[in-house]
């Protein structure tokens, strides 16, 4: 008879600290987030946020603590995490002169997919966001709301087991924030990732 194994916490903190220039942005923070679990990170700027995120996907180290993503040291194995995760930047870094197809084909092969999958996977991330009547349009052309649906799909292309996303709804008028904000939730729902939104 077979065991069910419980599945890895999403992450959990244990006394984690940061601190720069002597002054601590993260003061013994302790936190377990189980899996599918959709997780609001709230405070004002400069409140740790963006920092927690850069430690949870291992480029920013704790002073002290540990943090681990999916079972994983994100000390000792930032890249391997980054594998399983999916990131939306708070800046947008979207190129204007490619269509979002292309952007998102091209970061489905980045994070290593062979290359009829990550076209494969662009278009059903791209419709899964809205966005599929206007993937072959160039991200330039887009409006706010539009192209943080492209942050969205690039998150979502790889597959992830959990999604980071940092400040989804930024730039947007109440409307558009209360449908991104369906709209992670509804992704989170449907494909069983947990979710992470400063």
């Amino acid at each position: 008879m077979a065991v069910a194994v419980p599945a890895a916490p999403a992450f959990s903190l244990r006394s984690v600290v940061k601190s720069f220039g002597g002054r601590r942005v993260l003061d013994g923070l302790d936190l377990e987030v189980g899996s599918r679990a959709r997780v609001g990170l709230v405070g004002a700027n400069g409140a740790g946020k963006s920092t927690l995120i850069k430690i949870l996907l291992g480029l920013s180290l704790p002073t002290s603590g540990q943090a681990l993503v999916l079972g994983r040291d994100c000390a000792t194995s930032g890249e391997a995490i980054r594998t399983l995760l999916g990131y939306m930047p708070e800046h947008d870094c979207l190129p204007p002169d490619v269509t979002a197809t292309e952007f998102i084909t091209h970061l489905g092969r980045i994070s290593g997919l062979p290359p009829t999958v990550a076209k494969e996977r662009a278009a059903e991330s791209l419709r899964h966001v809205g966005l599929h009547e206007e993937r072959y349009r160039l991200i330039g052309t887009y409006s706010t709301g539009m192209k943080q649906r492209v942050k969205l799909a690039q998150a979502l292309v790889g597959a992830p087991r959990l999604m980071l996303l940092d400040e989804p709804t930024n730039g947007l008028d109440p409307a558009g924030r209360t449908a991104m904000l369906e709209l992670i939730g509804r992704i989170g729902a449907e494909f069983g990732i947990s979710i992470v939104v400063a």
